[in-house]
């Protein structure tokens, strides 16, 4: 078996363990699902990934459950992706499954390895750390009672052959609690890491998840909220959301890098997303703004000449409204009023034009309260 790089032991998090038995028992409130504040992405980042290897199978395997956890984040996941400027490059040929955790990923230089998935049923469990969410056990409020001379021993040898710092580093270590987001104990999370029984002084253990639980989806949605659609590329990506569109909305193929709507009071895009104003008792977000990167016209007398309704959970925010500028341009509105706690839906209404409405990306950007 090709062994792990020595240099990526100290800060990725590494997934090597023994596979699990057919039951485990869960220590009762011991784990949390958790987040480092500090390796949070900012909410709407688009996240690239490069393929450094794999076979069609894998890759395909990997788009399909990565992007599952964009479909609760307000993250926006593209695959294929150059590795210059790509933040993930994945491999499938080395040793064990393991990930860099959330911004950790900028100080891994290009070409460098950021994530590698040995077993493909560890896929989510990766991104999960790649998006910044780190291992139960790591929980500065965990309360395992490690039987340490055993776990020392059962990683000293094959697969692992990992020393007592390394098994300190990825086993052991726990998180500031100052800097660290909870949730409530969650035994079906997808973080949640398989360990045996005699691991521990009381007998008990944990068993390994293969799909998202509801914490995990309510979890990473208020660590993410908002919701963005990025429409720079032919086939639309979404975070946190869901996008559906009328007739004549379309890729651009004039000069790309944005989807257009051209049937007078026809052609729509809605945007739905789900997002609530508390998690556990404590607020979200104080502030929601919708944020659009758009235009109506390159130049001429028709730039400014493609009005649009921007629609909030059927309030009408703006009416007849054409960005004012020949060229792409941001704008934004204060959207808070209009939000409800739970589901939402921003909607775009082409109205009569003399030209082609264009738009890049569409955001709803909720400044995320955490502790």
């Amino acid at each position: 078996m090709t062994e792990m790089p020595e240099q990526l032991l100290d800060g990725a998090c590494v997934d090597v363990f023994p596979e699990p038995p057919p039951a485990m028992n869960v220590p009762d409130g011991a784990l949390e699902l958790a987040l480092p504040t500090s390796k949070l992405w900012e909410c709407g980042r688009v996240l690239d990934f490069h393929f450094l290897d794999g076979t069609d199978e894998q890759k395909q395997a990997f788009r399909e459950a990565a992007s599952q956890w964009a479909e609760y984040a307000n993250l926006v996941m593209r695959f294929d992706q150059p590795a210059t400027t790509a933040e993930f490059r994945v491999s499938f040929r080395l040793a064990g499954n393991w990930s860099f955790v959330g911004k950790d990923n900028l100080a891994q230089a290009a070409p460098a390895v950021t994530m590698n998935i040995f077993n493909m049923s560890s896929i989510l469990h990766e991104v999960g750390h790649a998006i910044g969410c780190i291992h139960e056990h790591s929980s500065p409020s965990g309360g395992i009672k490690w039987n340490k001379p055993v776990v020392y021993q059962a990683l000293a040898g094959p697969p692992n052959n990992w020393d007592k710092a390394k098994v300190d580093h990825n086993v052991f270590a726990k998180y500031d609690a100052t800097t660290t987001q909870f949730s409530a104990f969650d035994p079906a999370s997808i973080m949640l890491y398989f360990f045996p029984a005699n691991w521990t002084l009381d007998g008990t253990g944990t068993h390994k998840n293969d799909v998202l639980s509801e914490t995990d989806k309510s979890f990473i949605a208020r660590s993410y909220p908002g919701c963005t659609v990025d429409f720079s590329k032919p086939e639309i990506a979404t975070g946190g959301c869901t996008v559906s569109v009328g007739p004549r909305v379309l890729f651009n193929q004039q000069f790309g890098n944005s989807w257009l709507m051209n049937m007078p009071n026809s052609s729509f895009i809605e945007v739905d997303f789900d997002q609530p104003k508390q998690y556990d008792g404590e607020d979200i977000y104080r502030n929601a703004k919708l944020r659009l990167v758009h235009l109506t016209s390159m130049a001429g007398p028709d730039a400014g000449s493609s009005p649009i309704d921007i629609v909030v959970n059927g309030d009408v925010v703006v009416s007849d409204h054409s960005p004012p500028s020949g060229n792409f341009i941001t704008e934004e509105w204060d959207i808070t009023p209009h939000m409800l706690d739970g589901g939402n839906i921003v909607r775009l209404n082409f109205k009569d034009a003399s030209t082609n409405y264009w738009i890049q990306t569409l955001q709803v950007d909720c400044d995320r309260l955490l502790d």
